[in-house]
């Protein structure tokens, strides 16, 4: 396993305030140092498995600061962690492939000899889902979490072609005005994290990726092909991507089970930490 230290601060981010037992770390990679949350179960000898958790396109390791440590009460080393030069303006390859392949050394280095679940939020579905193609070995199971088959469909073109825009008009801050929206004005801690992260973004990773996105197809019969156990896992209001029915068919194709979490919309990793860590034991546990 390679080794890791202690994270300092991320960049020019605020810090946010993490739950008992998480803590920042360094993953020491080709393309560089890492920075990662990890949850560590208390007996580090009964250990059951590790996973690795890859985020969305406007997330960052963050957003599954609640989920590790509830996974990490039931006996898994869990990590989270950032892809290098999205925040920033490094210059970067921040195509499916070339962010997968980085996934990939990351869970060799954290997971040592043994296989690891791996979890993909969104984009980090798509990341997650070309690492364990591309090395199934590596990969005890697959979560698809608020990420479909494909994006392949007018709207994900148009979606897609309004992400490539923002460059043009002044970046990802141009979302700002509708975020703080769904933030809580009293929560200053939280605003001022996603005002810098989305002064911040790379526009190059904002390119790339978007671009990289559009040629996403639907790869279930691959992963059915290589033995890969998947879950797919979704809010209940998130339907502005994939449809309900294009989730479950989905599911259906993988023959896997497929778990709607109430109350949530496209991030119930971080509107619903409890159920999505619920979700994910109960899948770990027959794998």
């Amino acid at each position: 396993m390679t080794a890791t230290i202690p994270s300092p601060a991320s960049g020019n981010l605020i810090e946010l305030p993490l739950p008992p037992g998480v803590e920042r770390r360094v993953i020491s990679t080709s393309r560089g140092p890492v920075t990662a949350l990890r949850a560590r179960p208390a007996d580090m000898a009964g250990t059951r498995s590790t996973a690795v958790m890859a985020s969305g396109f406007f997330g960052t390791k963050e957003d599954f600061r609640e989920v590790l440590p509830l996974l990490a009460a039931e006996g898994y080393d869990s990590w989270a962690y950032d892809y290098p030069g999205q925040l920033g303006l490094e210059n970067n390859d921040f195509t499916i492939a070339t962010m997968a392949a980085h996934l990939s050394e990351i869970v060799r280095a954290v997971g040592g000899d043994r296989p690891v679940h791996v979890v993909g939020h969104c984009l980090g579905g798509f990341v997650a889902r070309e690492s364990v193609l591309a090395q199934p070995g590596l990969t005890r199971t697959l979560t698809l979490l608020a990420c479909g088959p494909s994006m392949c469909e007018p709207k994900h073109r148009r979606m897609l072609s309004g992400l490539a825009g923002l460059h043009k008009n002044g970046g990802t801050i141009a979302l700002w005005p509708l975020v703080r929206r769904l933030l809580a004005e009293d929560d200053h801690v939280m605003r001022e994290f996603w005002h810098t992260k989305l002064a911040t973004m790379n526009p190059r990773f904002i390119l790339d990726a978007a671009t990289s996105m559009a040629e996403e197809s639907d790869r279930s019969a691959e992963l059915i092909a290589n033995g890969i156990r998947s879950l797919v896992v979704h809010g209940k209001r998130d339907k502005r991507l994939w449809s309900a029915g294009e989730y479950a068919n989905m599911a259906h194709a993988l023959g896997a089970d497929l778990v709607i979490i109430e109350k949530a919309s496209h991030s119930p990793n971080m509107e619903q930490p409890e159920r999505t860590a619920s979700a994910l034991l109960k899948f770990w546990a027959t794998a």
